[in-house]
């Protein structure tokens, strides 16, 4: 008996599209055995990847639906494909060229190709196509302010592209030095007045109040640090602001934050923490 060559090949596959089936076509070309591995959504989010559209189970069945796909697996942590070229006796691993390079290493297991990627269309070029890019401003400077900025670039679909704070000089140089940040501002009317879609709030405690009402109140959705310094009365006068408004209200999630985890002594009970991501929805598809 001639010995099936097997291929294998990985991807998120997110609104599987016609460049994922020009790739897998090309894959399945380098042998008589298609194995697919969809990596799985909590996989994905630890890699910084957030705004996947399709569930790991979505994803799965539209592969399973392709005819010449003869096997499909869930990637789940970062070793698995130096495991699976050893599983599953793997003669070709075959991967699109936008990773050229960084595979190479599992060329003593098996033999790694990269292939052309179909240009002119991405899972990133179709998620900015119905959920548009969301432009982010940032209300207040702090020491923290580049790192969000540059720890947002691994967000599809997002861009920041001003700020606000009532110290002009500050404002003035940050911006000057800014390869991302194009707008400063020191009004905050003029700041909300500018193309943004949500602004990122983390001003001192006695000012939260003030500006994430006048946010909501300018339509502007709000990611804000630290909410729970509101008193019960205000946050639930926001939250309600917001739902009249449509809008998303929601809360920085940062272990910081939880003073109950920084102030307890070791060994107090907590075991872990867990947060879970929200997803891009198109807006016309919620019911009121």
């Amino acid at each position: 008996m001639v010995k099936k060559k097997i291929v294998i090949t990985y991807g998120t596959f997110d609104m599987l599209h016609r460049g994922h089936m020009r790739l897998l076509e090309r894959a399945k070309d380098f042998g008589d055995y298609l194995i697919v591995g969809v990596t799985d959504e909590d996989y994905d989010r630890s890699r910084g990847k957030l705004n996947v559209a399709q569930s790991t189970e979505q994803r799965v069945e539209a592969i399973k639906a392709i005819e010449f796909v003869d096997e499909v697996i869930i990637e789940s942590h970062r070793n698995q494909k130096s495991e699976d070229m050893v599983k599953y006796k793997v003669d070709t691993f075959a991967i699109g060229d936008d990773w050229l390079g960084m595979f190479d290493y599992l060329n003593k297991y098996t033999q790694v190709v990269y292939l052309p990627r179909t240009q002119g269309i991405s899972s990133t070029q179709l998620r900015s196509d119905i959920f548009g890019t969301v432009k982010l401003g940032i209300a207040n400077l702090g020491r923290n302010t580049k790192q969000f900025i540059d720890e947002s670039k691994f967000v599809s679909n997002l861009d920041i592209n001003q700020v606000y704070s009532q110290d002009s000089k500050a404002m003035e140089e940050f911006t000057n030095e800014s390869n991302d940040v194009a707008h400063g501002y020191n009004n905050y009317t003029e700041f909300l007045g500018g193309d943004i879609d949500a602004v990122y709030i983390n001003c001192q405690p006695d000012e939260r109040y003030a500006l994430i009402k006048k946010t909501l109140e300018h339509g502007k959705h709000v990611l804000c640090a630290r909410p729970s310094d509101l008193s019960d009365m205000q946050r639930q006068e926001l939250l309600d602001l917001a739902k009249n408004k449509r809008l998303v209200f929601l809360s920085e999630l940062k272990k910081d934050y939880l003073s109950a985890l920084n102030h307890e002594p070791n060994g107090c009970g907590f075991r872990y923490m867990m947060a879970e991501f929200t997803s891009l929805i198109q807006r016309n598809s919620v019911k009121s």
